[in-house]
């Protein structure tokens, strides 16, 4: 299944992901980064999911690598860097200001509730968090 995507912000160079990268000292994987490199700062439009203990979670749209950009991985993780524990890397958004992210110990995809504090499994991995976006 091929996921549309609109909005999207071309990324101004690739090497803004291996800058990211370093800078946070987490991988991505090959997928995420051919996704970013495709719909940086996209939204997707399949954008619901469902996490282990919630129904119909959406995504607004991918973080952007262009560090202008309004809602840009590197200002978004910067700012919740202290309630994330540096557990987490944050890609994606909602709606509601919560976030999408990855878990950096095992790489999976976790929503992260901004008001709690507190996490919910999505995936196991980005291609199977695609994989589970539905409209």
């Amino acid at each position: 299944m091929s996921i549309q995507w609109r909005y999207v912000k071309p990324l101004k160079e690739n090497s803004l992901i291996e800058d990211f990268e370093c800078a946070v000292t987490y991988e991505f994987s090959n997928s995420f980064k051919e996704c970013v490199v495709n719909n940086n700062g996209g939204r997707p439009y399949a954008s619901v999911f469902d996490t282990n203990k919630t129904k119909e979670r959406e995504i607004k749209s991918l973080l952007s690598f262009n560090k202008e950009d309004k809602e840009n991985i590197w200002s978004i993780n910067e700012w919740v860097k202290s309630d994330l524990n540096n557990l987490f890397i944050a890609f994606a958004i909602d709606n509601f200001g919560n976030l999408i992210c990855f878990d950096v110990n095992n790489d999976n995809i976790v929503f992260w509730n901004h008001e709690n504090n507190e996490t919910e499994l999505v995936a196991k991995s980005f291609d199977e968090f695609l994989g589970k976006l539905y409209e």
